[in-house]
Formats: structure tokens, C-alpha cells, sequence
């Protein structure tokens, strides 16, 4: 016996059922999502490396066996520069923690003797210089570790560590099965989508992932390029812990303009220092670096893969940070290429003055 085809109202009571179940799904995982995130990120974005990997195996369990060790290799690579930069913090945290004592006991250092060809400012310096300096010291020897607020801070930056390591963690994991998987969900989650909304969603889906593989080679590889060549302009001018300073360059270049921040801190502190030439160099080299980089590089990664144009490029860079955090970069130019491929498909779609859709 065939089945009655479902009434109106047991369609609507069905797709009811479906938005209430995946609602309450959502909001039981919620504080899994940034990971599931990251991992359907990190996989779509190494799909390509995946791929050649994959083939090196043979056998029964090559699924297993190149998705356990691949998996193992990006958490090495994710996992060692964070240890690593933590080992550096710790350092120069105990060494500024040094030096802020040092100002407390002997006062502010003293200022470059350049400041002196500029008698108009040096004075308005001077008082300025004492004033701040005279706060940190007297911050720093009212501090004590015993302090409530300071009990209070240690205990919201650890747990915020905790929170962050979990999150990689569950990423992690999430990220191996998806590799375990990936055949399967290839075939799907299309097939899934098709069946919700219809054909038209595949044109959606690809944009979608083309936005996340470029922002990934837009914003990663660009990201690290910039760190690079900064690094190598502290080393050259002298600038203290270059390989350091570099990393956080590189970290800080990922966010649209945020650069500028941390060369220009390097720049002041060598100026401060009386390397007035370095100071220069830096802030120099950090502008064209980076006006190459976020004017004509990213933009033509991220653009020229994902079909957008540098505005929408750029709105959905910012935008995706403000709403999502951290993975806003990657989500926000995915979701500016759907948007934008649903709506060329639309003016597709519409009949040109003049024209019938028979023409």
C-alpha cells in the first residue's frame, strides 16, 4: 500500500517539529560552536592538502590512519607557536614587571637627548614623561598579589585559557572526524540542502566555501608574509626579540589595518631609545608593507576567488569580527559571497527592459 501524501497541516506541523528540534539542538551545543566552527573551517581549508596526504595511504583503515596523523600535524602546527609565544610573554612579562619596578625605585628613565632640538616640545615632554611615569610607580608599589582585584583578574585569565584551550581541543577533535568522514558529508550535505532548498542552494554552498578557502589564503598566508618581512626590518634596524615582534605583527595583520598598532609601538620604543633612523625605517617599511598588502594583495586573493568586490571583501572581514570574534574572519567574506551570488542570481533571473523570458 502506498502512503497518503501528508496534509497541509501535517507539513506545517512537521517543519514545526524539524525548526524546534534544530533550535534546541543549537542551543544545547551552543558553547561548542565557536569549535564546530573552527573545525568545518580548518577542514575546508585544508581540503586541498588533505587530499595529497590521503593518497600516500593504502589499505583498509587509510581513512583512519590519514586523518588521525593529518590531524595530529595541524594541532602541531596550531598547538607549537602558541607555546611558544606564551614562553616569550612569560619572559617579557617578568622583565617589564622588572623594569616597572626599577621606575618605581628610581624614578622614569631618562629621555633621549634628541628631544632636546625641539625646545618648543621638550618641556611639555618632559612633564608628561615624569607624570605617567609617576603613575606606574606609584601602581607599582601599591601592588600587591594579594590584592582582591588582583586575585579577581587571575581568576578571569585563567579561566578565559581554560575556555580558549577546550575550545582547540574540541576543534581538534571535531576536525578529525570530519576528515574521517569527509567522503560521506560531501555527498550529504548537498544532497540534504537540495532536498530543503532546492537546487539553487549548491551555487550558494560552493560560494560560500570559495569565501572561506580565500579568506584563508587571503588573510592566513597574507598574515604571515607581512610578519615576515616586518621581522626581518626589526632585525635589521635592531629592534629587541625581532622573531616576537614579528609573530604579533603577523597576528595583528590578519584584522584590516590593525598593524600599524604594533610597528608603531616598536617605532616609539626605538625613538625613545635614541634610534631616531630605526624609528623611521620601521614606520616606513610597516606602510608600504602593508599598503601593498591590504590594497592590492588580499583584496585580489580573496576578491578573485570568492567573485567579490574589495568593499564587500572588507565589510565582511570587519563585520564578521564584530559579530563572530576571531572566526568572523573566515565566516564573514564566506557569508558576503553567498549574499552576493544570491543576489547575482536573482538579477539573473529578471527580464532585461525590453526582453521576455521566452527571448
Amino acid at each position: 500500500m502506498s502512503t497518503p501524501d501528508p496534509s497541509a497541516a501535517q507539513r506545517v506541523a512537521r517543519y514545526a517539529l524539524i525548526i524546534c528540534l534544530v533550535g534546541l539542538g543549537v542551543w544545547m551545543l551552543r558553547r561548542f560552536v565557536p569549535a564546530l566552527a573552527w573545525a568545518v573551517v580548518l577542514a575546508i581549508a585544508t581540503s586541498s592538502l588533505y587530499d595529497r596526504w590521503l593518497a600516500r595511504f593504502h589499505g583498509k583503515r587509510r581513512d583512519l590512519w590519514a586523518a588521525s596523523t593529518f590531524t595530529a600535524l595541524v594541532a602541531l602546527v596550531l598547538i607549537v607557536p602558541l607555546i611558544y609565544g606564551a614562553i616569550l610573554a612569560v619572559n617579557e612579562s617578568i622583565s617589564l614587571s622588572r623594569s616597572f619596578l626599577e621606575f618605581a625605585r628610581n624614578g622614569p628613565p631618562q629621555l633621549p637627548r634628541w628631544i632636546d632640538q625641539a625646545p618648543w616640545l621638550a618641556d611639555w615632554i618632559r612633564t608628561v614623561w615624569a607624570d605617567q611615569f609617576g603613575r606606574v610607580g606609584e601602581a607599582t608599589r601599591s601592588f600587591t598579589p594579594a590584592k582582591p582585584e588582583v586575585l579577581q583578574w587571575t581568576r578571569v585569565l585563567g579561566l578565559q585559557l581554560i575556555r580558549r584551550v577546550a575550545t582547540l581541543v574540541f576543534a581538534l577533535l571535531t576536525l578529525f572526524f570530519v576528515y574521517l568522514n569527509r567522503e560521506r558529508l560531501r555527498e550529504d550535505v548537498p544532497r540534504v540542502s537540495r532536498r530543503i532548498f532546492g537546487p539553487s542552494v549548491e551555487r550558494l554552498l560552493k560560494r560560500a566555501v570559495d569565501g572561506i578557502r580565500a579568506a584563508v589564503d587571503g588573510i592566513v598566508l597574507v598574515a604571515v608574509a607581512e610578519g615576515a618581512l616586518m621581522g626581518a626590518v626589526y632585525a635589521l634596524v635592531g629592534a629587541p626579540h625581532p622573531i616576537l615582534l614579528g609573530a604579533v605583527t603577523g597576528i595583528f595583520a590578519t584584522v584590516p589595518f590593525a598593524a600599524p598598532v604594533v610597528f608603531g609601538a616598536v617605532a616609539l620604543v626605538l625613538a625613545v631609545d635614541g634610534s631616531v633612523g630605526a624609528a623611521i625605517t620601521v614606520v616606513a617599511s610597516g606602510t608600504v608593507v602593508l599598503f601593498v598588502a591590504d590594497h592590492f594583495v588580499r583584496p585580489a586573493i580573496i576578491g578573485g576567488a570568492a567573485r567579490l568586490p574589495f568593499l564587500w571583501v572588507l565589510l565582511g572581514i570587519l563585520g564578521g569580527i564584530e559579530s563572530f570574534g576571531l572566526i568572523g574572519l573566515f565566516l564573514g567574506p564566506a557569508l558576503m559571497a553567498a549574499l552576493v551570488s544570491l543576489w547575482r542570481g536573482w538579477v539573473a533571473e529578471i527580464p532585461r527592459q525590453g526582453e521576455t523570458r521566452g527571448d
